[in-house]
């Protein structure tokens, strides 16, 4: 089967989602590839779009926060009779798409951001392609402008998570609640013990018996977690051990190395591609809540100190994660430490909080997904060939019944 997954460089999440699938569909020897679905209208287009997103988060969050509750208002509002800008722009590129799809006799469309399934909506609405179409939530709560898609199902965290669809005008029906899709190496179960060692192995010196508090900014470097490394390092004792991962953010790494130069106790690594052996090392996680990053935690079973979020989507996961007792959520840098060294020394509200993951978190939701997907699609390519020979059918019906007549007039 050939699959195509559209994605978006609008963070990290969605394209870590991505990847998650196409593991999955790769290891079971489908034919998958990831795109990025404004790159088909051009890639400096895409570049734009993408850059000042970023920016705007890492710079002017308060802003995109205003801009994310505006699309919530105008999904709310709107009659559905007339499209957002947003949806505007993903037209513009989708002749391109449809060509694609076309071409290369793609079987399957998987979406893991609504940029991607507005421009497959608008494809299959005004034009005949018989490709059926999913989309991925990769957050807790439906995000706005989700109501312009037409997917044949969504995918979505959790049953707890549906009214925020069904709000929105999603029909339930259309609701599927497999979870996000994590990379295997999450699901992997792995051991405390091995991953301190294969730390040492990366010049990192964590002792079995430190208490390690991992901290992680997301993948474009958001947030005050110089200010939370130095609370908890001023806080703690001799056993306390900080790693500090930056992701893209090239200024906070620098900075970082510059204000706990000289200190072993202070660990500090930008992007990487092994953050599971990090959970698996560490005691305790403080990361902002990315609908992805916050799934992969949980799934590889780790405390959670939620730091402030990006205004929008993450205020949204907090909410998710806090109700269902899945972390804590702080406020400020003062409150993110203060929970952190509450919360390293109390066993009870530890394990407690890993239960509550292990009753929330998906099973293996990528496979999943993926073996839906694939059912799914041949129930639909099916359906179309069932109509072909009723179609068939009444045509040749047709054709019985004219020749009869004729006979029956030259008699």
């Amino acid at each position: 089967m050939k699959i195509l997954i559209l994605s978006c460089n609008t963070g990290g999440g969605h394209n870590t989602a991505a990847r998650a699938l196409k593991e999955v569909f790769d290891s079971a020897g489908d034919e998958c590839e990831i795109r990025d679905a404004l790159s088909f209208g051009s890639q400096a287009a895409s570049d734009l779009v993408c850059d000042s997103y970023v920016e705007m988060v890492k710079n002017n969050p308060k802003i995109f926060g205003k801009l994310y509750e505006m699309g919530g208002n105008y999904g709310e509002n709107s009659s559905g009779l007339v499209r957002s800008p947003v949806y505007m722009m993903n037209m513009m590129y989708t002749k391109a798409l449809r060509k694609y799809l076309i071409e290369n006799k793609i079987d399957a469309v998987v979406c893991c951001h609504f940029f991607g399934a507005q421009a497959m909506t608008h494809i299959l609405k005004h034009y005949h392609l018989d490709v059926p179409f999913y989309f991925v939530a990769t957050d807790y709560f439906a995000s706005p402008l989700l109501e312009e898609t037409n997917p044949r199902c969504f995918f979505i965290a959790s049953k707890d998570s549906a009214f925020t669809f069904t709000a929105r005008g999603i029909p339930s029906e259309k609701l599927v609640p497999l979870g996000i899709p994590v990379s295997q190496r999450f699901v992997r179960k792995g051991n405390k013990e091995k991953a301190r060692e294969q730390l040492r192995k990366m010049d990192i010196n964590i002792n079995q018996d430190d208490k390690v508090y991992l901290i992680m900014s997301g993948s474009m470097g958001f947030g005050d977690i110089i200010d939370i490394a130095h609370d908890i390092f001023s806080a703690g004792d001799k056993k306390t051990r900080i790693i500090a991962i930056t992701g893209n953010n090239k200024e906070m790494l620098f900075q970082f190395l510059k204000e706990f130069a000289g200190e072993p106790r202070v660990h500090v690594v930008g992007f990487t591609d092994k953050v599971n052996v990090f959970m698996e090392a560490s005691d305790l996680l403080l990361t902002k809540p990315g609908g992805l990053s916050s799934t992969e935690a949980i799934v590889k079973g780790i405390p959670i100190i939620h730091t402030s979020p990006i205004p929008g989507c993450e205020s949204e996961n907090v909410q998710f994660f806090a109700e269902h007792h899945m972390s804590l959520c702080a406020n400020s840098p003062d409150d993110a430490s203060r929970l952190a060294l509450l919360l390293m020394n109390d066993e009870l509200l530890k394990n407690q909080m890993l239960e509550a993951q292990k009753k929330y978190r998906g099973n293996n939701s990528a496979k999943a997904i993926a073996k839906y997907v694939k059912k799914d699609c041949l129930a639909f390519k099916e359906s179309l060939n069932l109509e072909e020979d009723k179609i068939g059918t009444r045509k040749h019906m047709k054709e019985r019944k004219a020749e009869k007549q004729s006979v029956q007039k030259k008699d």
